[in-house]
């Protein structure tokens, strides 16, 4: 993770530099990433650069910080606009945050899953993704109204919104491509959740 120094600078000079390191993630895979041109483009120098973070790791991994820090703000705004409707919560969502995500970000994103060095993007940030996704699946699920699920444990919770987001994503990578579609998007996306929400086979009288 990044520095106590980084951390300490002005609020535009963080932006700045995280800027430029997502403008060098996009454009080309994680392995291939270039610290000189984030520097570069951040306007800093190399010594700078290793005072704030150890490596690209680092400031990959401020990014999926900042990024979940938003994300949370965002859900539990929906959340509340929703009173707690899972459903309504992630229609909401799809609105005020998938579909203004920036296409760099989503790029980037493209990038390390791509990238031939996943697993050593991954396995660096490990133990800092389950510190950060651990609180954040706790704020959603407390957040969420779950008297009318059958299983009501945040496992299962874990698992439905999993998949919840496996498909939004889905719709994110059709948008950024045909984004002239977002209607036909979100119509499909809708009857997704409805699948979701009521399942696909009658239901038989016991």
């Amino acid at each position: 993770m990044p520095t106590e120094r980084f951390y300490n600078l002005p609020a535009g000079k963080k932006n700045i530099i995280k800027e430029a390191a997502m403008s060098e993630f996009a454009n080309v895979p994680f392995e291939k990433a270039s610290i000189n041109k984030i520097i570069k483009a951040a306007g800093i120098s190399r010594g700078s650069f290793y005072t704030y973070f150890e490596d690209k790791h680092d400031i990959l991994a401020y990014i999926f910080e900042d990024v979940g820090e938003h994300f949370q703000d965002t859900w539990k705004e929906c959340a509340e606009k929703s009173n707690g409707d899972l459903w309504k919560t992630i229609d909401h969502f799809m609105d005020e945050s998938v579909f203004t995500t920036k296409e760099k970000f989503i790029q980037l994103m493209k990038n390390i899953v791509d990238g031939v060095q996943l697993f050593g993007v991954t396995n660096h940030l490990s133990k800092e993704a389950i510190n950060e996704q651990l609180p954040i699946l706790n704020i959603m699920y407390e957040s969420i109204d779950k008297s009318k699920f059958k299983d009501q444990s945040i496992e299962a919770f874990g698992v439905l919104i999993s998949m919840l987001f496996f498909e939004m994503f889905k719709g994110l990578e059709w948008y950024f491509v045909h984004p002239e579609d977002k209607d036909k998007i979100k119509k499909v996306f809708n009857k997704k959740l409805e699948i979701f929400q009521y399942g696909i086979c009658k239901q038989e009288l016991i």
